[in-house]
């Protein structure tokens, strides 16, 4: 394969496995004909680079990230395949002095449509703040901007917020909509409460004797014991299981006194606020047209996302301009269409 490709598909033929040893298996695919060794595959919004083809329904890749541990494609994935630079960007990984080492999945073919469309989508959100005492995931929502519709998802690490991942772009936005991150919770269902021993299961819940939880019953009927905007205190039966007391004095007891009877078990959107947690931030940005972050000229471009302090900011650097590329892969929600 050339340097520099201009080669990029919406879509390629069959669909793919990959294992974590690399290892692609494929179902009516023509790997031999559609393919080539360095060619990238993505799937699952991640870039593979093809190492060995040993048949059509046979290959390997590498992560898209040099020295990158593979992330694992279920069977039955869509894929697309493309040509992308071969040198990407040696500033992107550590420790590298060989020149070829990057973070491809951040390397997109831009036709000219798309160095001008989709202004008024929100493109992506960048994490300003991580926040503290996030256990589970929380749900991310928009508002304002004048459009509608934007939806995205938030994952987690260590109790921080560390990404916020775009899954709808939305339409109709004239400027950039507020992005607000849900505060540190955990979600319990109906079957986390065992109404016998008044005890709530929630796997590494984090919480320690003494912690403080708000109860609210998401719009639902309350369990039975407690009430929605209360707050009560924890005491940490183990790292999977709590009990709730009305004071902090009488939960650090462990006693009788205090105890919160929980008789019947609620509702499962209902959930409890992690009082000592802090919510996490982010700022969205709009597409590359009008309005949003410009792309200087159809091509080979390295696109980042600010965090932290550019949050909301994307940086495009042309790696070479060519107005050749021939369609576009799966990047709608990073560079739409229209």
């Amino acid at each position: 394969m050339a340097l520099w490709g201009n080669q990029d598909s919406k879509s390629a033929t069959g669909t793919i496995a990959i294992g974590t040893d690399g290892a692609v298996t494929g179902s009516s695919t023509l790997f031999t004909s559609e393919a080539k060794i360095g060619n990238t595959i993505r799937a699952d919004g991640r870039d593979y680079v093809i190492t060995t083809i040993t048949s059509n329904t046979a290959a390997t890749v590498q992560s898209g990230i040099a020295g990158g541990a593979i992330t694992a494609v279920t069977a039955g994935a869509s894929y697309t395949l493309s040509e992308k630079p071969v040198f990407v960007a040696e500033a992107e990984s550590s420790g590298s002095d060989s020149g070829v080492h990057g973070d491809s999945n951040k390397v997109f073919g831009v036709d000219t449509t798309e160095s001008s469309a989709g202004g008024d989508n929100v493109a992506e959100v960048g994490v300003a703040t991580g926040g503290a005492g996030y256990v589970e995931a929380p749900g991310v929502s928009f508002s304002g901007g004048a459009g509608s519709n934007a939806a995205a998802t938030a994952t987690i690490s260590g109790g921080l917020v560390t990404a916020v991942t775009v899954t709808n772009t939305g339409t109709g936005y004239t400027s950039t909509p507020t992005v607000t991150i849900q505060v540190p919770v955990l979600t319990v269902p109906t079957a986390n409460i065992t109404t016998g021993t008044d005890t709530i299961a929630y796997t590494a819940h984090g919480q320690a004797t003494g912690d403080a939880l708000t109860y609210n019953n998401g719009g639902g009927t309350s369990a039975t014991g407690l009430t929605s905007g209360t707050t009560y205190f924890v005491l940490r039966v183990n790292a999977n299981s709590f009990k709730l007391y009305d004071t902090a004095v009488n939960a650090a007891a462990g006693g009788a006194t205090g105890l919160i009877d929980i008789s019947g078990t609620g509702n499962n959107a209902q959930y409890f606020i992690i009082v000592a947690g802090t919510r996490a931030t982010a700022v969205a940005d709009l597409g590359s047209g009008a309005g949003g972050s410009q792309v200087t000229h159809a091509g080979w471009v390295r696109r980042t996302v600010g965090t932290g302090g550019r949050a909301g900011r994307i940086q495009y650097e042309t790696l070479v301009a060519a107005g050749s590329i021939s369609a576009d892969q799966a990047d709608d929600i990073q560079f739409r269409d229209s």
